[in-house]
């Protein structure tokens, strides 16, 4: 007999001035996968892929603002834009003390999401891309009608994407070029339909079509981030997918090179029709890049060099009054043996008032302190820097997680050094 598949609970939590609806499942303690939704879907559309993945991952999927079961109140005086969605899934992640996450962004949740994983690139240890563009060449035929709206935004062009805005036209996206329609679950582009004809939400999504053009004009920044980070990215597609389509794929290889890039023959929304094909391509993906921060070292690129990255570092520590104990010179100390490596220097810190409740909790994470932060170059001139991730010390040591806040100052810390 097949066990039974874990369970997905539903929860609401304020954020953003917005009562966020979101649903969630496997065990609290579990590595994050943060699941962003796009047009005209919800939290709904990743019911059959969460029981799939949660016996290993805590997985957790919103409903962005002007979607779903999300409420927001009209005194909130809500903007609908790629950035106020953006903003508002960066509050969601600090409700729920999400610090670490990799990120499944389809449609409309990857613009909103790469938004996110801009600003806190730190918290960002992978990317699964369904159908989530990022490169024009990536925009389909089926975006003409919306780019004459970007281009003139009249009445008329807006009543034209208006007509668009119903259940039948819901139904023809979800069946397109799908093999085999019947097979689409019709409680999918049904409770699309329904949701979307709520009073003023049609108006909304009017908006969000319009704001697109920001998206891509902000394609050069999201593929600044690509090869800057260079997050592990898995970009998973449907082939025949009319709005997003397969260059937009293959693209993220120019930025990163190690991009794994998989198509499945299907339209748009692929987890209708391949959702075993994808959580199984999500496991081995997850598994085999280890979440970037479990295995215990997290590695960022910095954009100064070594001894001027250092400087920055020393000058954060004075101002947050963290005591600087050595700086390890590897590289000169080689030098001075006859040797030669790339800049190596470590830098060796902390603050009684944080580290001794640690000890106290948990004698052994003296072993690991004083904090430590690498800061190293490699044989092609990148500059890396290199620390303990604090969830990784709080299970060594089994750290209760009240006290984790008295080592995560080393993340802001290193994410700090490293930007211009």
């Amino acid at each position: 007999m097949k066990a039974a598949w874990p369970k997905t609970s539903v929860y609401r939590v304020v954020a953003d001035g917005v009562t966020v609806f979101y649903r969630e499942a496997g065990p609290a303690d579990a590595p994050v996968i943060l699941l962003l939704h796009g047009y005209p879907a919800s939290s709904f559309q990743f019911r059959d892929l969460m029981p799939r993945l949660a016996d290993r991952w805590r997985v957790i999927a919103p409903d962005l603002p002007g979607f779903g079961f999300t409420e927001v109140p009209g005194e909130r005086h809500y903007r609908y834009t790629f950035a106020a969605l953006a903003q508002t899934i960066i509050h969601f992640t600090e409700a729920l003390h999400l610090t670490r996450y990799a990120m499944y962004v389809f449609d409309y949740g990857a613009p909103a999401g790469f938004r996110v994983a801009m600003a806190h690139p730190e918290r960002v240890t992978a990317i699964v891309s369904q159908n989530g563009n990022a490169y024009e060449e990536g925009l389909g035929d089926a975006w003409a009608p919306v780019q004459r709206y970007w281009a003139n935004p009249t009445p008329e062009n807006r009543d034209a994407i208006r007509r668009g805005l119903n259940a039948e036209a819901m139904r023809k996206k979800y069946e397109f070029a799908v093999a085999d329609p019947s097979a689409i679950p019709p409680e999918s582009y049904t409770l699309d339909s329904v949701l979307l004809a709520r009073p003023g939400n049609v108006e909304i999504q009017l908006d969000l079509f319009l704001d697109y053009a920001n998206n891509v004009k902000l394609y050069p920044a999201f593929q600044d981030y690509f090869r800057t980070w260079k997050p592990p990215l898995l970009a998973i597609w449907g082939n025949r997918d009319p709005y997003f389509i397969p260059p937009g794929a293959e693209a993220f290889r120019r930025d990163i090179p190690e991009a794994v890039v998989q198509f499945l023959d299907t339209g748009h929304f692929a987890l209708e029709t391949h959702v075993d094909e994808i959580a199984d391509s999500m496991r081995q993906f997850l598994a085999g890049n280890a979440d970037r921060g479990t295995e215990g070292i997290i590695e960022i690129h910095a954009r100064h060099s070594v001894d001027q990255t250092v400087e920055k570092l020393k000058a954060v520590l004075q101002a947050k009054g963290v005591t600087l104990f050595a700086v390890v010179d590897h590289s000169g100390e080689a030098e001075k043996a006859g040797l030669k490596m790339p800049p190596t220097k470590l830098l060796i810190f902390g603050n009684p008032k944080a580290g001794t409740p640690l000890m106290l909790a948990s004698p052994s994470i003296a072993i690991d302190l004083p904090l430590k932060i690498l800061v190293r170059e490699d044989q092609a001139g990148q500059v890396w820097i290199s620390y303990n991730d604090p969830r990784y010390l709080g299970a060594r040591h089994r750290l209760p997680d009240h006290l984790l806040n008295n080592i995560a100052v080393i993340e802001s810390l290193a994410i700090t050094a490293g930007v211009p």
